[in-house]
């Protein structure tokens, strides 16, 4: 029975990624913006990088606060806000708040989420309380809860479009990922390793939130969604479906 470490299927999603045909073209339009962060690591590099150049190492050292906002949360934060024009999207730790704020009027509040959960799940955290990110695509904010509870919110008004379940905190699963959006689907995985979870990354409809497909990180070839005949050459099709 192989078994492959979770690494392995994110990398694997990461190489799909990268290529043009694999990406969703709106985002991908958009990421070149560099005013706009749409992505949790600004693009499908993943580089973190920013090409504005604004600021300089021979200005950096007058830089000044222009305004704070606090999450009202003390716990830990992790993950970048995203910036889709005049908006920033910033999100907390459990109980994992979302905050639009207008960056043309001081960090105005346009809408808040604050979902409900039960705080029997924070135990199982194994971290701290940490939200790694948000994701962005076709007019919607996707929220990976801790709970597993994966959220897609109207970026207008911060109503939810459509919510799936994507684990189950009794049986030591977690959501502490930042979700990722490849072509028409919303790709996300699931914590609780170090619980004995079986781990997997699921593809759900970027419109609805159906689930598309699930590979899990160790077991049977038909779990891992792998042919190991093909699967470990690059040159291949990853997956049993190629195209996410």
């Amino acid at each position: 029975m192989p078994k492959f470490p979770l690494a392995s299927c994110l990398g694997a999603l990461a190489f799909l990624a990268a290529g043009a045909a694999q990406a969703n073209d709106d985002l991908m339009k958009m990421a070149k913006n560099p005013k706009d962060w749409v992505m949790p690591t600004g693009d499908y590099a993943n580089q973190r990088y920013s090409e504005l150049k604004q600021i300089t190492a021979q200005n950096v050292k007058n830089l000044q606060v222009a305004w704070t906002f606090s999450t009202g949360v003390l716990r830990g934060h992790e993950g970048a806000p995203l910036v889709v024009g005049n908006v920033m999207y910033v999100h907390g730790p459990f109980p994992n708040p979302v905050y639009a704020l207008d960056l043309n009027n001081e960090a105005k509040i346009l809408w808040k989420y604050e979902p409900k959960q039960d705080p029997n799940v924070i135990p199982v955290m194994c971290c701290d309380t940490v939200n790694r990110g948000l994701a962005y695509a076709d007019g919607k904010i996707f929220l990976h809860q801790a709970d597993t509870t994966l959220v897609a919110l109207d970026a207008k008004d911060g109503k939810v479009v459509w919510e799936a379940k994507n684990g189950d905190p009794s049986k030591g699963q977690t959501g502490t990922s930042a979700p990722m959006v490849v072509k028409d689907k919303v790709l996300v995985g699931i914590s609780g390793g170090e619980f004995g979870v079986q781990c997997h990354v699921t593809a759900y409809d970027l419109k609805t939130g159906k689930q598309v497909w699930r590979a899990f990180s160790e077991g049977p070839d038909n779990e891992l969604l792998v042919d190991p005949e093909k699967t470990t050459d690059l040159g291949k099709p990853i997956g049993k479906d190629s195209s996410l």
